[in-house]
């Protein structure tokens, strides 16, 4: 090979890798929708912001805190279904993806047996969700003894889909103030028909190199396109939550939740199309197209919550959460290489432990015919993300940080009979985050979300 087309072919590869496409290494890449934190299950837990583990009494206990389904006296059917709203701004460029889903549906039923109040539980839920998208442009210039090269590159990243599980959960009081549960949830895309995520990504610039001369002179002007489909399909795995709730007395309750680290088995497929073309006479230079599949394991890491509430009489509840999550486990080893989730050039080690705080209250007004609950709730989460690299010709040159994310949630219940309506909102904004999957790698990016969720619940 020549070396002019040595240094166009390392030119490219330096834009394509820039762009965030992991098109020059064979990595894979799982967007997360902002956040690798489950989404949550219930209009309620949402409003108050998801300080929702030592509350739990409702039929999305399964979710939050298992141990909590032992405190309802009837069966219960729940459905929860939410509208997204993403929008990324980075270097003047901004861009927005919506989409409406089905969340969360469950069924609760509680027995005694023995003189001991139990509960079984069986619920579908969204779990991570991956609908995305982002709009990025790359201008680079390297200036070389003899030669430079320089070149743009306009990019197109689009994500959807999401992974969803089935559970069981069983709970009981083993004292009369301190109740336990465990729910096992089973992932595998033929069960739940959702758990599978599609990327597409295209990018088109040109490359230009120039003889420094004297006098300067083009040696080759050159345009090109790329194009890369990814889907990442769960066919089997198996995790499980572990909860415990205490009513230390009539106004504190305690509680605890442990997520043990799990491995999902992926089925990952790719194909790739490159192409170049001579920017004068548009004749084709050069092509490629390739495909792949292969297996993967997906570890996500444990994490463990600490939660309080607070009900100083029946009308009010202030409920307090703190996760941490061990994010140096997360990773995606598909045999040949073990990489991070969150970046292919950061080791999965480098990630430091997790914290997220959450914060809610509701306030429960009796009417004459209806219950009626406002509630509010904020937030912070602290995830793994990376830094910029110095330039976009030197992706690699990151490193393992913190992205900080604060919310703020408000939400609304009304009881009338036997039927429970909720709805809630979520703000979620992050500033200088996400390099290297909602911007370029060179860069940060400002990040809002939108969730509205609405939820209906029938007591039996």
């Amino acid at each position: 090979m020549s070396a002019r087309r040595c240094l166009r072919r390392s030119m490219a590869i330096a834009v394509l890798a820039a762009a965030g496409t992991a098109m020059a290494v064979d990595v894979t890449v799982v967007p997360f929708d902002g956040s690798p934190i489950p989404i949550g299950a219930g209009a309620r837990a949402l409003g108050m912001g998801g300080a929702f583990t030592a509350i739990a009494d409702d039929a999305t206990a399964n979710t939050w805190n298992p141990a909590g389904m032992a405190q309802l006296e009837r069966p219960e059917l729940a459905i929860n279904g939410g509208y997204y709203l993403r929008r990324t701004a980075s270097g003047g460029s901004t861009e927005s993806q919506n989409a409406l889903a089905l969340d969360h549906a469950s069924v609760i039923v509680p027995f005694f047996v023995l003189g001991t109040q139990q509960t079984l539980g069986v619920a579908w839920q969204r779990q991570f969700d991956f609908t995305r998208a982002t709009r990025s442009r790359q201008d680079f210039q390297n200036l070389g003894a003899t030669l430079t090269t320089q070149g743009f590159s306009d990019n197109r990243v689009e994500n959807d889909g999401a992974w969803s599980s089935w559970s069981l959960s069983y709970a009981a009081d083993v004292l009369p103030a301190l109740s336990l549960g465990a729910t096992v949830l089973v992932w595998d895309d033929d069960l739940t028909r959702m758990s599978h995520n599609d990327r597409d990504t295209a990018s088109s610039g040109r490359l230009t190199t120039i003889s420094n001369g004297p006098p300067p002179s083009i040696i080759s002007d050159e345009t090109f396109t790329a194009e890369q489909h990814q889907r990442i399909t769960v066919d089997n795995g198996a995790s499980a939550v572990i909860g415990a709730l205490w009513h230390v007395n009539a106004e504190w309750t305690l509680a605890a939740t442990v997520k043990p680290q799990y491995d999902l088995h992926l089925s990952i497929s790719k194909s790739d199309r490159r192409e170049f073309r001579d920017a004068g006479t548009n004749a084709v230079t050069s092509s490629t197209a390739t495909s792949t599949r292969r297996g993967a394991t997906y570890t996500y890491p444990t994490s463990a919550t600490v939660a309080t509430a607070w009900r100083p009489n029946d009308r009010h509840t202030v409920a307090v959460d703190l996760t941490w999550t061990d994010w140096s486990a997360l990773r995606l080893d598909d045999g040949a290489s073990t990489t991070s989730p969150i970046s292919p050039f950061v080791a999965p080690g480098d990630f430091s432990d997790g914290y997220a705080l959450r914060v809610g209250y509701e306030h429960v007004w009796l009417l004459p015919r209806l219950v009626v609950v406002p509630r509010c709730g904020l937030l912070y989460e602290g995830l793994p993300g990376v830094t910029a690299a110095p330039d976009a010709a030197h992706p690699q040159l990151v490193n393992a940080t913190v992205d900080n994310y604060y919310g703020a949630t408000a939400g609304l219940s009304v009881f009338q009979r036997t039927i429970l309506y909720d709805i809630a909102v979520q703000l979620r904004y992050g500033d200088k985050v996400g390099s290297g999957t909602d911007a370029p790698f060179d860069r940060t990016a400002q990040v809002l979300g939108v969730t509205a969720r609405a939820g209906l619940t029938w007591h039996f």
